[in-house]
């Protein structure tokens, strides 16, 4: 099972395939391999990277994913396997777009992200009434849920704001779309390997551009990134080259709980699109599994 989430910061490096491995090549570095089966996605973060072209198949083949970013670190373009139709029922109830399955389904995920928001702050010593309150009785409000959120988790890492916003270029919301993207990178392969197409979402609207079942599937996901970089502010350095490179051991390493044990956080990413797809396909919600961090 590929386990590996490869990180390339080495700018002007050579990535090629030899024989089972994928190689890197950087000047006056020995030659590094890993075999390419072992790898889950690639994330490029450096300038002047060449891909040969059977490093690229390579990876696709195995169905890997190659997350593209620019000299700022922001991701700018994926390059993903083919889409394939694994359950005939479960593609064609997808494309239906069924209103009351996708409203319960959504009603699954915004829960598990609310859930998982209140672990995250259960860890920084907080908690939100306003959260539990929604938990509670089932009633997802997603976007005071979401300000109540932000503004306790900002403080208790020691960031002076108290919202988030995608767009402002600062530090944590940096850190945060870069976890984000690597994160929906991996959620992106999942739903193709599983035979779902990401531009047809539960919740999210098709547009240009845009992968929305990616964003839906990733939402219970992304408090795990949350967790990770308040975990990582308090090291020594808290740059965003050493972000990039824990982002991708963390994502790996991380468990979410998932009934009487526990799962690696990439192994769970395609359980829970395996459940998706077996609720398109039984048209039924009940498959569907979303997780909860340990």
């Amino acid at each position: 099972m590929s386990h590996h989430i490869l990180h390339i910061l080495k700018h002007g490096c050579v990535l090629g395939k030899d024989r089972g491995f994928i190689t890197c090549r950087a000047e006056g570095e020995e030659e590094k391999r890993l075999p390419f089966e072992d790898l889950r996605a690639v994330i490029i973060a450096a300038r002047g990277v060449t891909l040969t072209s059977g490093f690229v198949s390579a990876v696709l083949e195995t169905d890997g994913i190659i997350l593209h970013c620019n000299e700022s670190y922001q991701p700018c373009g994926v390059t993903a396997p083919l889409g394939r139709v694994v359950d005939t029922k479960a593609y064609l109830h997808q494309a239906e777009r069924p209103e009351r399955l996708n409203n319960r389904l959504w009603q699954h995920l915004i829960r598990g992200k609310t859930v998982n928001q209140l672990k995250v702050l259960k860890k920084r010593q907080l908690t939100s009434p306003h959260l539990e309150l929604a938990v509670k009785d089932d009633y997802f409000d997603e976007g005071n849920c979401a300000r109540r959120y932000w503004q306790l988790y900002f403080p208790s890492i020691g960031w002076v704001s108290s919202s988030r916003d995608r767009r402002q270029d600062n530090a944590p919301n940096n850190m945060l779309n870069y976890g984000y993207a690597v994160l929906s990178a991996l959620c992106h392969r999942s739903l193709l390997v599983h035979g779902l197409t990401p531009l047809l979402g539960v919740k999210h609207t098709t547009r240009y551009r845009a992968d929305p079942l990616v964003y839906d599937l990733m939402e219970p996901f992304r408090p795990a990134v949350d967790l990770m970089m308040a975990e990582f502010m308090v090291g020594e350095d808290v740059s965003m080259k050493a972000w990039c490179k824990k982002i991708g051991t963390q994502l790996r390493e991380q468990r979410v709980m998932h009934e009487r044990f526990s799962l690696k956080l990439m192994d769970a990413i395609d359980a829970s699109a395996n459940s998706l797809a077996r609720s398109y396909s039984e048209k039924s919600d009940k498959p569907f599994w979303v997780p909860e961090l340990e």
